[in-house]
């Protein structure tokens, strides 16, 4: 078992619901997928599949998480939120709100923000990612898979990442390891509280206090199929854009700041 992610441990550190129940693993193919098995088996509101590795680890849009050992969280929660199944997109947004305040409490004093949807950047390079899949039985949501990864301990990259992304380690001055486990209880606290004052209070509670933490705002970006300013987010949590044909909203999309 991995020393500094036993269950035990973590079990002491936990202060909100979410990671009560556990599964730790040394080396997974995806949590989202074991994640997802463990819904259909019935497993309670907050179960945390957690692993020290992934083999296939899963990003957004379809791309890959690359997921080494012994340094970073890669972990996918089974959470069970009354909402609407149209609600899927702001339970990415509220534990984007989540990750960045835990973030933030690690780094105080950087600028810690959220790249519209899923990704969390600390001065405009990519600590974390998020990965929100829902489960429906007829018209209502079964459950709702949250994965995230965050880098936390990780001092390289490859090639393709190096000048785009960082890790909590990284970042922090004197440059010690950080207590994997201690950043996953702050993690899971701050995700489970955005998410429950989703579900209790509604989406604008949400979206205001994401506002003042989004990336790119009054900038050019670029999406699959467009370009135009990014001009924030509307009080159902969609991209606003402005275009040369006028306003547009982005309910799914994957933005980046136009170079040039």
């Amino acid at each position: 078992m991995i020393d500094d992610l036993r269950p035990e441990r973590l079990g002491e550190l936990i202060e909100g619901d979410w990671g009560r129940s556990l599964t730790v693993q040394e080396c997974t193919d995806s949590t989202m997928d074991d994640a997802s098995r463990a819904a259909a088996q019935g497993a309670p509101d907050g179960h945390v599949i957690l692993a020290d590795q992934q083999r296939r680890g899963r990003g957004a849009h379809g791309r890959e998480w690359v997921s080494p050992p012994g340094t970073d969280l890669y972990f996918s929660v089974v959470a069970r939120p009354l909402v609407e199944p149209s609600a899927t997109a702001l339970v990415t947004l509220a534990t984007g709100l989540g990750v960045r305040d835990a973030v933030a409490s690690c780094l105080p004093g950087r600028a810690v923000h959220v790249k519209w949807p899923n990704d969390i950047w600390v001065d405009r390079r990519k600590c974390a990612g998020i990965l929100v899949e829902s489960r429906t039985l007829g018209t209502r949501i079964d459950s709702v898979i949250i994965g995230v990864g965050l880098n936390v301990n990780r001092m390289q990259w490859p090639t393709e990442l190096d000048g785009a992304a960082t890790s909590l380690r990284s970042e922090t001055v004197g440059a010690e390891p950080l207590d994997r486990a201690e950043v996953l209880a702050a993690l899971l606290f701050r995700m489970e509280r955005w998410v429950k004052r989703l579900v209790i209070d509604g989406a604008s509670v949400v979206v205001d206090a994401l506002r003042p933490s989004l990336a790119l705002v009054g900038e050019r970006i670029r999406w699959e199929d467009g370009e135009g300013v990014f001009d924030g987010i509307d009080r159902d949590g969609a991209a606003r854009v402005r275009t040369h044909a006028g306003l547009r909203s982005l309910h799914a999309a994957h933005i980046e700041p136009l170079e040039g």
